[in-house]
């Protein structure tokens, strides 16, 4: 089980999901030599947060809440990073959106897969002329950090959009989640035809995440928190 020495400071992605852990993780680990960045996995805790919010706002600042609240006894200083993407679809009204990861209809009561959401994506689509979409993502921070009072809490958003296409099958292999069917606008390529490089050079995630990292940055220099020492890769 791991955990930080008293001079670091925890950056925790409040994410079980693989995937997200993959594109975020090299966005993050050179904010700060302090800082060290852990999933979920990394340090043993496994837990399910329910997604009741009405707004992808809502929705990651309860993840991050929750995860801060199970680890306060654990990291004195910390991060915690989460997320919640929605697709939003011009001729459906904005859907999926809020509903993106849970969006096909399942009889079994278990959530469906990125195959069953993205099938049923196409099925909803099918006869719609306008197929114009966005992808936005919002980052929730919420931390604890050392301070000349002794601890500084905060907590923040940012939010990140590209405008994209839903095309008419899937294409390309990379990616996870709509990305075979979301061809962005700017490139002319479908996320899941991006390696990880070049989806993470310009995709609505690592966009949210760029902004929550100056966002840090300026709490840090606030702070007086290793001022010298911000490395982050903006």
């Amino acid at each position: 089980m791991t955990e930080t020495s008293t001079n670091q400071i925890a950056v925790i992605l409040a994410t079980g999901n693989r995937d997200k852990v993959r594109e975020l993780r090299p966005l993050l680990e050179n904010i700060s030599p302090l800082f060290s960045v852990f999933s979920l996995n990394d340090i043993g805790l496994d837990v399910e947060i329910e997604e009741t919010e009405a707004t992808l706002e809502g929705n990651a600042l309860l993840k991050a809440q929750t995860i801060f609240d199970l680890l306060a006894d654990r990291f004195p200083f910390m991060v915690v990073l989460a997320d919640d993407t929605g697709l939003e679809v011009k001729g459906l009204n904005g859907a999926p959106g809020v509903y993106s990861a849970r969006y096909a209809p399942m009889s079994d009561g278990n959530p469906p897969t990125y195959t069953e959401n993205l099938n049923h994506l196409l099925h909803c689509m099918s006869g719609i002329v306008n197929r114009n979409a966005r992808f936005r993502s919002v980052i929730a921070l919420k931390g604890i950090l050392p301070s000349p009072q002794g601890s500084f809490l905060f907590e923040k958003t940012a939010d990140g959009i590209v405008c994209g296409t839903i095309t008419l099958e899937p294409k390309g292999t990379c990616g996870f989640g709509y990305d075979p069917v979301f061809m962005v606008d700017s490139t002319g390529k479908t996320y899941a035809e991006m390696d990880m490089a070049e989806k993470n050079s310009m995709s609505h995630r690592s966009l949210a995440v760029k902004k929550a990292i100056i966002t840090l940055r300026h709490i840090l220099e606030q702070q007086g928190i290793a001022h010298t020492a911000l490395n982050a890769k903006l």
